[in-house]
């Protein structure tokens, strides 16, 4: 039988159409529980954060490719839901893709199981570039929007509206900077901010409930020697948050989680 034209187009298509899609396994250590002895909400970010590095390099738009570039990868928006929490020694599959490119943002998704399938979590994020010498985002270059599965839905169909903001502080925690909070960047790692946001939740109900979503809003990035205050607003079954540098008052990031 012969292979015409169209049908190796097909083909190829289909390969590459697989490449947009990664999957890789996490097997949860010791030091990545929290007080329950579940994963930490922290850990669980960074585990999408190296499996959309690791795809990132794989596709060849890394943080190391933009730099010769002289651009980077910056991450403006997280949205992380969860059903259940992996504990020590428990392994799970995390599947991310590609989902488009508009404007100034490109999306990545992600969704959770555990090895027997049943589902752990899904997130959605949104990505900007940044040129290094202006140090402001560029619109999505081409080879950007060429990546995206277009057949697949997204895992949380969040347009990504304004965050909301605090109305009032109930619990504030103050944290300085250090080095082993930058990133390659020689900025604050995404995770940190969602550390230092959760830290300022009340001890009673971190201790009583559990995270089951986070939103959060990276607006402005931080540097060594920096302090920075968390602020929260509890409500009923969720939390504001508000992280600012207290030298200048700016804001840093914006975050909403909700607990059961």
């Amino acid at each position: 039988m012969n292979i015409t034209n169209r049908d190796f187009k097909q083909l190829n298509a289909g390969i590459n159409h697989m490449r947009y899609i990664r999957s890789d396994y996490f097997r949860v250590r010791s030091y990545e529980m929290d007080v329950h002895g579940n994963v930490s909400i922290q850990t669980i970010c960074n585990y999408l954060q190296e499996i959309a590095g690791l795809h990132a390099a794989e596709l060849g738009v890394s943080v190391i490719d933009l730099m010769k570039k002289n651009m980077t990868w910056v991450l403006s928006r997280l949205h992380v839901m969860l059903q259940k929490y992996p504990r020590w020694g428990e392994e799970i599959k995390i599947e991310t893709w590609p989902s488009g490119a508009e404007g100034l943002y490109a999306i990545r998704d992600f969704v959770i199981t555990a090895t027997d399938k049943t589902p752990v979590g899904k997130a959605t994020s949104s990505w900007m570039i940044i040129d290094l010498s202006r140090q402001k985002p560029i619109q999505m270059p081409d080879f950007v929007h060429e990546l995206r599965v277009n057949n697949r839905p997204r895992a949380i169909d969040d347009p990504f509206d304004k965050m909301p903001k605090i109305s009032k502080v109930d619990y504030e925690a103050q944290f300085n900077v250090r080095r082993s909070d930058l990133d390659i960047n020689q900025h604050v790692n995404n995770v940190n901010y969602i550390e230092w946001a959760v830290e300022s939740v009340p001890h009673e109900r971190f201790r009583q409930m559990k995270l089951s979503e986070l939103e959060i809003n990276f607006r402005m990035e931080s540097k060594y020697g920096d302090r920075v205050i968390a602020q929260t607003e509890v409500q009923e079954a969720s939390c504001l948050h508000k992280l600012i540098r207290s030298g200048d008052n700016r804001e840093l990031a914006l975050a909403k989680t909700k607990w059961i």
